[in-house]
Protein backbone atom coordinates (compact mmCIF):
# COMPACT_ATOMS: atom_id res chain seq x y z
CA UNK A 1 0.00 0.00 0.00
CA UNK A 2 1.29 3.46 -0.90
CA UNK A 3 1.78 5.84 2.01
CA UNK A 4 0.58 9.23 0.76
CA UNK A 5 1.79 11.21 3.75
CA UNK A 6 4.39 13.96 3.51
CA UNK A 7 7.04 13.36 6.16
CA UNK A 8 9.93 15.64 7.13
CA UNK A 9 13.26 14.47 8.53
CA UNK A 10 15.38 17.11 10.28
CA UNK A 11 19.08 16.24 10.16
CA UNK A 12 21.22 14.67 7.43
CA UNK A 13 23.54 12.47 9.46
CA UNK A 14 23.36 8.68 9.22
CA UNK A 15 20.32 8.52 11.53
CA UNK A 16 18.33 11.06 9.52
CA UNK A 17 19.31 9.61 6.15
CA UNK A 18 18.34 6.11 7.29
CA UNK A 19 14.94 7.28 8.55
CA UNK A 20 14.29 9.14 5.28
CA UNK A 21 15.24 6.15 3.12
CA UNK A 22 13.10 3.71 5.09
CA UNK A 23 10.08 6.05 5.01
CA UNK A 24 10.46 6.59 1.26
CA UNK A 25 10.68 2.83 0.70
CA UNK A 26 7.16 2.57 2.13
CA UNK A 27 5.79 5.10 -0.35
CA UNK A 28 5.78 8.31 1.68
CA UNK A 29 6.86 11.63 0.22
CA UNK A 30 9.91 12.66 2.25
CA UNK A 31 11.78 15.94 2.62
CA UNK A 32 15.12 15.94 4.44
CA UNK A 33 16.37 19.22 5.93
CA UNK A 34 20.09 19.60 6.71
CA UNK A 35 21.65 22.74 8.14
CA UNK A 36 25.14 22.06 6.68
CA UNK A 37 26.10 22.21 3.00
CA UNK A 38 26.84 18.46 3.00
CA UNK A 39 25.36 15.31 4.50
CA UNK A 40 26.98 13.03 7.05
CA UNK A 41 26.97 14.86 10.38
CA UNK A 42 30.22 14.11 12.21
CA UNK A 43 31.14 11.84 9.30
CA UNK A 44 30.72 14.53 6.64
CA UNK A 45 33.14 15.12 3.80
CA UNK A 46 34.80 18.35 2.72
CA UNK A 47 36.80 19.73 -0.18
CA UNK A 48 40.30 20.32 1.16
CA UNK A 49 42.43 22.10 -1.41
CA UNK A 50 40.87 20.30 -4.37
CA UNK A 51 40.65 16.86 -2.79
CA UNK A 52 37.87 15.20 -0.79
CA UNK A 53 38.42 14.15 2.80
CA UNK A 54 36.13 12.65 5.42
CA UNK A 55 36.53 14.93 8.41
CA UNK A 56 36.04 12.11 10.90
CA UNK A 57 37.91 9.46 8.89
CA UNK A 58 35.19 6.95 9.73
CA UNK A 59 35.82 3.55 8.21
CA UNK A 60 33.19 0.82 8.00
CA UNK A 61 33.55 -2.77 9.14
CA UNK A 62 31.79 -5.50 7.21
CA UNK A 63 30.28 -6.37 10.60
CA UNK A 64 28.09 -3.24 10.22
CA UNK A 65 25.31 -5.07 8.43
CA UNK A 66 22.66 -2.38 8.96
CA UNK A 67 24.81 0.25 7.27
CA UNK A 68 25.66 -2.03 4.37
CA UNK A 69 21.93 -2.70 3.93
CA UNK A 70 21.27 1.06 3.91
CA UNK A 71 23.77 1.53 1.07
CA UNK A 72 21.95 -1.11 -0.97
CA UNK A 73 23.09 -3.12 -3.95
CA UNK A 74 25.31 -0.27 -5.17
CA UNK A 75 27.50 -0.49 -2.06
CA UNK A 76 30.10 -2.50 -3.96
CA UNK A 77 30.70 0.56 -6.15
CA UNK A 78 30.55 2.96 -3.20
CA UNK A 79 33.04 1.21 -0.92
CA UNK A 80 36.55 -0.18 -1.30
CA UNK A 81 38.89 -2.08 1.02
CA UNK A 82 40.68 0.34 3.35
CA UNK A 83 44.41 0.60 2.83
CA UNK A 84 46.38 -0.45 5.88
CA UNK A 85 45.47 -1.39 9.44
CA UNK A 86 46.04 0.37 12.75
CA UNK A 87 49.15 0.50 14.91
CA UNK A 88 49.90 1.41 18.51
CA UNK A 89 52.96 3.67 18.76
CA UNK A 90 55.19 3.60 21.82
CA UNK A 91 58.59 5.36 21.86
CA UNK A 92 58.57 5.49 18.06
CA UNK A 93 57.98 1.74 17.65
CA UNK A 94 54.88 0.64 15.71
CA UNK A 95 52.96 -2.38 17.01
CA UNK A 96 50.31 -3.49 14.46
CA UNK A 97 46.94 -4.06 16.10
CA UNK A 98 43.37 -4.68 15.00
CA UNK A 99 41.30 -3.89 18.09
CA UNK A 100 38.95 -6.76 18.91
CA UNK A 101 40.60 -9.31 16.61
CA UNK A 102 41.60 -12.48 18.48
CA UNK A 103 44.39 -13.25 16.02
CA UNK A 104 45.74 -9.69 16.11
CA UNK A 105 45.60 -9.40 19.91
CA UNK A 106 47.47 -12.68 20.42
CA UNK A 107 50.21 -11.52 18.01
CA UNK A 108 50.33 -7.98 19.43
CA UNK A 109 53.76 -6.99 20.75
CA UNK A 110 52.55 -4.16 22.98
CA UNK A 111 51.64 -6.39 25.94
CA UNK A 112 53.38 -9.39 27.51
CA UNK A 113 52.54 -13.09 27.42
CA UNK A 114 50.90 -13.13 30.87
CA UNK A 115 48.65 -10.22 29.93
CA UNK A 116 47.64 -12.08 26.76
CA UNK A 117 46.74 -15.13 28.80
CA UNK A 118 44.55 -13.03 31.10
CA UNK A 119 43.06 -11.30 28.06
CA UNK A 120 42.14 -14.69 26.60
CA UNK A 121 40.59 -15.72 29.92
CA UNK A 122 38.60 -12.63 30.89
CA UNK A 123 37.87 -10.53 27.77
CA UNK A 124 37.88 -12.56 24.58
CA UNK A 125 35.18 -14.96 25.84
CA UNK A 126 32.88 -11.96 26.37
CA UNK A 127 33.33 -10.93 22.73
CA UNK A 128 32.71 -14.51 21.64
CA UNK A 129 29.64 -15.27 23.76
CA UNK A 130 27.94 -11.87 24.04
CA UNK A 131 27.88 -10.77 20.39
CA UNK A 132 24.10 -10.27 20.45
CA UNK A 133 24.30 -8.19 23.62
CA UNK A 134 27.04 -6.05 22.06
CA UNK A 135 24.88 -5.01 19.12
CA UNK A 136 25.01 -1.29 18.23
CA UNK A 137 21.28 -0.96 18.73
CA UNK A 138 22.05 -1.16 22.49
CA UNK A 139 18.84 -3.09 23.18
CA UNK A 140 20.36 -6.22 24.75
CA UNK A 141 23.33 -4.82 26.68
CA UNK A 142 24.22 -6.98 29.69
CA UNK A 143 23.69 -4.89 32.86
CA UNK A 144 27.00 -6.02 34.37
CA UNK A 145 28.88 -4.75 31.31
CA UNK A 146 26.95 -1.48 31.42
CA UNK A 147 27.63 -0.81 35.10
CA UNK A 148 31.46 -0.87 35.14
CA UNK A 149 33.92 1.36 33.30
CA UNK A 150 36.31 -0.09 30.74
CA UNK A 151 39.56 0.90 32.42
CA UNK A 152 38.63 -0.49 35.83
CA UNK A 153 37.59 -3.83 34.36
CA UNK A 154 40.72 -4.27 32.22
CA UNK A 155 43.06 -3.04 34.96
CA UNK A 156 41.55 -5.40 37.54
CA UNK A 157 41.48 -8.49 35.32
CA UNK A 158 44.57 -7.97 33.15
CA UNK A 159 46.65 -5.08 34.50
CA UNK A 160 47.27 -1.34 34.32
CA UNK A 161 49.69 -1.67 31.40
CA UNK A 162 47.06 -3.51 29.36
CA UNK A 163 44.55 -0.78 30.20
CA UNK A 164 47.03 1.85 28.99
CA UNK A 165 47.65 -0.02 25.75
CA UNK A 166 44.26 -1.55 24.88
CA UNK A 167 41.65 0.75 26.43
CA UNK A 168 42.97 4.29 26.26
CA UNK A 169 44.19 4.50 22.62
CA UNK A 170 40.91 3.71 20.82
CA UNK A 171 38.75 5.67 23.27
CA UNK A 172 41.15 8.64 23.35
CA UNK A 173 41.58 8.61 19.58
CA UNK A 174 38.05 8.00 18.35
CA UNK A 175 36.08 9.93 20.98
CA UNK A 176 38.43 11.99 23.19
CA UNK A 177 37.21 9.78 26.05
CA UNK A 178 39.11 8.27 28.95
CA UNK A 179 38.68 4.64 29.87
CA UNK A 180 37.38 5.43 33.36
CA UNK A 181 34.46 7.46 31.98
CA UNK A 182 33.39 4.89 29.37
CA UNK A 183 31.21 1.84 29.97
CA UNK A 184 32.84 -1.54 29.44
CA UNK A 185 29.92 -2.48 27.16
CA UNK A 186 30.78 0.28 24.70
CA UNK A 187 34.48 -0.60 24.71
CA UNK A 188 33.54 -4.20 23.93
CA UNK A 189 31.28 -3.00 21.10
CA UNK A 190 34.28 -1.31 19.50
CA UNK A 191 36.01 -4.66 19.68
CA UNK A 192 33.06 -6.53 18.23
CA UNK A 193 32.62 -4.25 15.22
CA UNK A 194 36.32 -3.68 14.61
CA UNK A 195 37.34 -7.28 15.21
CA UNK A 196 37.27 -9.97 12.57
CA UNK A 197 35.50 -8.15 9.72
CA UNK A 198 37.13 -6.49 6.74
CA UNK A 199 37.47 -2.69 6.83
CA UNK A 200 35.99 -0.54 4.06
CA UNK A 201 36.20 3.14 3.13
CA UNK A 202 33.91 5.23 0.88
CA UNK A 203 35.34 5.75 -2.60
CA UNK A 204 33.96 9.27 -2.99
CA UNK A 205 33.58 10.25 0.68
CA UNK A 206 30.64 9.73 3.03
CA UNK A 207 28.69 12.82 1.94
CA UNK A 208 28.60 11.72 -1.71
CA UNK A 209 27.82 8.16 -0.63
CA UNK A 210 24.77 9.29 1.35
CA UNK A 211 23.66 11.47 -1.57
CA UNK A 212 23.46 8.34 -3.70
CA UNK A 213 21.04 6.53 -1.37
CA UNK A 214 18.60 9.46 -1.15
CA UNK A 215 17.05 9.07 -4.60
CA UNK A 216 13.39 10.04 -4.60
CA UNK A 217 13.83 12.24 -1.51
CA UNK A 218 13.83 16.05 -1.59
CA UNK A 219 16.98 17.28 0.19
CA UNK A 220 17.27 20.88 1.38
CA UNK A 221 20.81 21.77 2.49
CA UNK A 222 21.93 24.94 4.31
CA UNK A 223 18.58 24.85 6.10
CA UNK A 224 18.45 25.46 9.85
CA UNK A 225 15.15 24.49 11.46
CA UNK A 226 14.20 26.83 14.29
CA UNK A 227 10.73 25.66 15.33
CA UNK A 228 8.04 23.01 14.91
CA UNK A 229 4.40 23.99 15.48
CA UNK A 230 1.19 22.00 15.52
CA UNK A 231 -1.21 23.09 12.78
CA UNK A 232 -4.40 21.12 13.16
CA UNK A 233 -3.75 17.55 12.06
CA UNK A 234 -0.33 18.44 10.69
CA UNK A 235 2.99 19.93 11.79
CA UNK A 236 4.52 23.13 10.49
CA UNK A 237 8.33 23.03 10.30
CA UNK A 238 9.90 26.50 10.16
CA UNK A 239 13.44 27.45 9.12
CA UNK A 240 15.73 30.32 9.97
CA UNK A 241 15.26 31.74 6.47
CA UNK A 242 11.49 31.95 6.86
CA UNK A 243 10.62 28.92 4.75
CA UNK A 244 8.22 26.34 6.14
CA UNK A 245 7.12 22.79 5.38
CA UNK A 246 3.77 21.28 6.29
CA UNK A 247 4.12 17.63 7.29
CA UNK A 248 2.00 14.72 8.49
CA UNK A 249 4.93 13.50 10.55
CA UNK A 250 8.44 14.59 11.57
CA UNK A 251 11.61 12.77 12.60
CA UNK A 252 13.99 15.01 14.55
CA UNK A 253 17.46 13.57 13.85
CA UNK A 254 19.60 16.33 15.33
CA UNK A 255 21.85 16.45 18.37
CA UNK A 256 19.98 15.73 21.63
CA UNK A 257 20.27 19.31 22.84
CA UNK A 258 18.87 20.68 19.56
CA UNK A 259 16.08 18.12 19.70
CA UNK A 260 15.17 19.28 23.21
CA UNK A 261 14.82 22.85 21.96
CA UNK A 262 12.65 21.86 18.98
CA UNK A 263 10.37 19.60 21.02
CA UNK A 264 9.95 21.87 24.05
CA UNK A 265 7.04 23.79 22.55
CA UNK A 266 5.21 20.63 21.49
CA UNK A 267 5.24 18.77 24.79
CA UNK A 268 3.46 19.41 28.08
CA UNK A 269 5.33 21.52 30.60
CA UNK A 270 5.84 18.52 32.88
CA UNK A 271 7.15 16.22 30.10
CA UNK A 272 10.36 14.41 31.06
CA UNK A 273 11.78 13.99 27.59
CA UNK A 274 13.28 17.49 27.07
CA UNK A 275 15.15 17.24 30.38
CA UNK A 276 16.42 13.77 29.41
CA UNK A 277 17.64 15.09 26.06
CA UNK A 278 19.39 18.06 27.66
CA UNK A 279 21.01 15.71 30.17
CA UNK A 280 22.81 13.60 27.54
CA UNK A 281 26.54 14.21 28.15
CA UNK A 282 28.46 15.26 25.05
CA UNK A 283 32.20 15.50 24.42
CA UNK A 284 33.46 18.29 22.19
CA UNK A 285 36.22 17.35 19.79
CA UNK A 286 37.83 18.42 16.54
CA UNK A 287 39.82 17.11 13.60
CA UNK A 288 43.05 18.70 12.39
CA UNK A 289 43.55 18.09 8.65
CA UNK A 290 47.03 18.49 7.18
CA UNK A 291 47.74 18.41 3.43
CA UNK A 292 51.12 17.01 2.36
CA UNK A 293 53.00 17.31 -0.90
CA UNK A 294 54.14 13.67 -0.91
CA UNK A 295 52.71 10.22 -0.15
CA UNK A 296 53.15 8.76 3.32
CA UNK A 297 54.09 5.15 4.24
CA UNK A 298 51.12 2.80 3.84
CA UNK A 299 51.88 0.28 6.58
CA UNK A 300 49.07 1.63 8.80
CA UNK A 301 45.92 3.72 8.45
CA UNK A 302 45.47 4.76 12.08
CA UNK A 303 48.35 5.48 14.46
CA UNK A 304 47.39 5.50 18.13
CA UNK A 305 49.72 7.38 20.44
CA UNK A 306 50.91 5.87 23.72
CA UNK A 307 48.63 7.51 26.30
CA UNK A 308 51.56 7.89 28.71
CA UNK A 309 53.44 10.02 26.17
CA UNK A 310 50.68 11.92 24.39
CA UNK A 311 49.72 15.35 25.59
CA UNK A 312 48.02 16.94 22.61
CA UNK A 313 47.51 14.23 19.96
CA UNK A 314 45.83 10.90 20.68
CA UNK A 315 45.78 9.50 17.14
CA UNK A 316 46.49 10.24 13.49
CA UNK A 317 45.16 8.73 10.29
CA UNK A 318 46.93 8.63 6.95
CA UNK A 319 43.94 9.04 4.69
CA UNK A 320 45.09 9.56 1.15
CA UNK A 321 43.60 12.27 -1.04
CA UNK A 322 40.68 11.76 -3.42
CA UNK A 323 39.74 13.91 -6.38
CA UNK A 324 37.19 13.57 -9.15
CA UNK A 325 39.83 11.84 -11.25
CA UNK A 326 40.85 9.31 -8.57
CA UNK A 327 43.38 9.02 -5.77
CA UNK A 328 46.17 11.59 -5.78
CA UNK A 329 49.92 10.99 -5.40
CA UNK A 330 49.97 12.97 -2.20
CA UNK A 331 48.41 12.53 1.20
CA UNK A 332 46.22 14.04 3.86
CA UNK A 333 46.87 13.34 7.54
CA UNK A 334 44.10 13.77 10.10
CA UNK A 335 44.84 14.19 13.80
CA UNK A 336 42.67 14.16 16.93
CA UNK A 337 43.22 15.72 20.35
CA UNK A 338 43.69 13.89 23.64
CA UNK A 339 40.96 14.24 26.30
CA UNK A 340 43.32 16.56 28.16
CA UNK A 341 43.83 18.75 25.10
CA UNK A 342 40.08 19.00 24.57
CA UNK A 343 39.89 20.48 28.07
CA UNK A 344 42.93 22.78 27.98
CA UNK A 345 42.35 24.03 24.42
CA UNK A 346 38.56 24.33 24.60
CA UNK A 347 38.68 28.12 24.25
CA UNK A 348 41.76 28.30 22.01
CA UNK A 349 41.59 29.49 18.42
CA UNK A 350 42.00 27.14 15.47
CA UNK A 351 45.55 28.43 14.92
CA UNK A 352 46.45 27.85 18.57
CA UNK A 353 45.10 24.30 18.48
CA UNK A 354 47.02 23.60 15.28
CA UNK A 355 50.30 24.91 16.69
CA UNK A 356 49.83 22.91 19.89
CA UNK A 357 49.16 19.63 18.03
CA UNK A 358 51.66 19.87 15.18
CA UNK A 359 54.81 18.74 17.07
CA UNK A 360 53.14 15.50 18.21
CA UNK A 361 51.76 14.84 14.72
CA UNK A 362 55.31 15.03 13.38
CA UNK A 363 56.53 12.81 16.21
CA UNK A 364 53.94 10.16 15.30
CA UNK A 365 54.60 10.52 11.55
CA UNK A 366 58.22 11.71 11.10
CA UNK A 367 57.91 11.41 7.31
CA UNK A 368 55.42 14.31 7.37
CA UNK A 369 58.00 16.75 8.70
CA UNK A 370 58.76 19.40 6.07
CA UNK A 371 55.96 18.28 3.74
CA UNK A 372 52.89 19.95 5.28
CA UNK A 373 51.45 22.52 2.88
CA UNK A 374 48.08 23.38 4.39
CA UNK A 375 46.14 22.96 7.64
CA UNK A 376 42.43 23.17 8.46
CA UNK A 377 40.68 22.51 11.75
CA UNK A 378 37.15 21.06 11.83
CA UNK A 379 35.41 21.66 15.13
CA UNK A 380 32.50 19.53 16.38
CA UNK A 381 31.33 21.81 19.18
CA UNK A 382 28.18 19.79 19.94
CA UNK A 383 30.36 16.74 20.24
CA UNK A 384 29.69 13.05 20.52
CA UNK A 385 27.51 11.34 23.15
CA UNK A 386 29.53 9.90 26.03
CA UNK A 387 28.68 6.22 26.64
CA UNK A 388 29.42 6.42 30.34
CA UNK A 389 28.67 3.58 32.78
CA UNK A 390 24.91 3.16 32.88
CA UNK A 391 24.48 4.55 29.37
CA UNK A 392 22.54 1.52 28.09
CA UNK A 393 19.90 1.85 30.80
CA UNK A 394 19.63 5.57 30.03
CA UNK A 395 19.29 4.90 26.29
CA UNK A 396 16.48 2.44 26.98
CA UNK A 397 14.66 5.19 28.86
CA UNK A 398 15.17 7.56 25.92
CA UNK A 399 13.80 5.03 23.44
CA UNK A 400 10.74 4.63 25.66
CA UNK A 401 10.23 8.42 25.50
CA UNK A 402 10.57 8.26 21.70
CA UNK A 403 7.88 5.57 21.51
CA UNK A 404 5.53 7.55 23.74
CA UNK A 405 6.09 10.65 21.62
CA UNK A 406 5.36 8.80 18.36
CA UNK A 407 2.19 7.18 19.74
CA UNK A 408 0.70 10.33 21.27
CA UNK A 409 -2.55 11.61 19.71
CA UNK A 410 -2.18 14.10 16.90
CA UNK A 411 0.45 14.46 14.17
CA UNK A 412 3.33 12.02 14.43
CA UNK A 413 6.75 13.06 15.69
CA UNK A 414 9.72 11.16 17.07
CA UNK A 415 13.50 11.45 17.42
CA UNK A 416 16.56 9.65 16.04
CA UNK A 417 20.28 9.80 16.73
CA UNK A 418 23.20 7.81 18.06
CA UNK A 419 22.51 9.24 21.52
CA UNK A 420 19.62 6.72 21.61
CA UNK A 421 21.97 3.81 20.83
CA UNK A 422 25.78 4.10 20.68
CA UNK A 423 28.08 6.63 18.96
CA UNK A 424 28.92 4.45 15.97
CA UNK A 425 27.70 4.76 12.37
CA UNK A 426 25.94 1.43 12.92
CA UNK A 427 24.28 2.84 16.05
CA UNK A 428 23.02 5.89 14.16
CA UNK A 429 21.59 3.67 11.42
CA UNK A 430 19.87 1.48 14.02
CA UNK A 431 18.27 4.57 15.54
CA UNK A 432 17.09 5.84 12.16
CA UNK A 433 15.48 2.48 11.43
CA UNK A 434 13.73 2.54 14.79
CA UNK A 435 12.38 6.06 14.22
CA UNK A 436 11.02 5.15 10.77
CA UNK A 437 9.36 2.04 12.22
CA UNK A 438 7.62 4.15 14.86
CA UNK A 439 6.26 6.55 12.24
CA UNK A 440 5.19 3.71 9.95
CA UNK A 441 3.45 1.91 12.82
CA UNK A 442 0.84 4.65 12.78
CA UNK A 443 -1.73 3.84 10.10
CA UNK A 444 -1.32 5.87 6.93
CA UNK A 445 -4.37 7.94 5.92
Amino acid sequence: MTDRRHLVVIGGGFAGVTAAVRLREHGATVTLLERAPTLGGRARSDDFGGVTIDTGAQLLSTMCTRTLHLLGEDRHAMLRPARGRDAYVRAGVHYPLQFGSLRSLLAFGGIGAMDKMRLARYVLPILATHARALDAGAVHVTPAHDAVDARTFIAQHIGDDAADVLVEPPLNGFYALRGNETALAFFLMLGRYGGEGDVLEPVAGWSATLDRVLHGIMVERDTTVTAIHRDGAALDVQSESGRSWRANGVVVATSPHQAAALLAGLLPADAEMPDWLRGIPLRQTWTLALALDTPMPRDAFGLFHDAAQSRMVSACAVCGARSRTGWKDRDVVLAWPTPGAVHTLSTASADERTRAMLPEVEALIPAARGHITRARLYSFAEGSPIPEPGFAASRARGRAFARELARAPGPMITVAGDYLTVPLIEGAVASGEHAAALILSRSAP
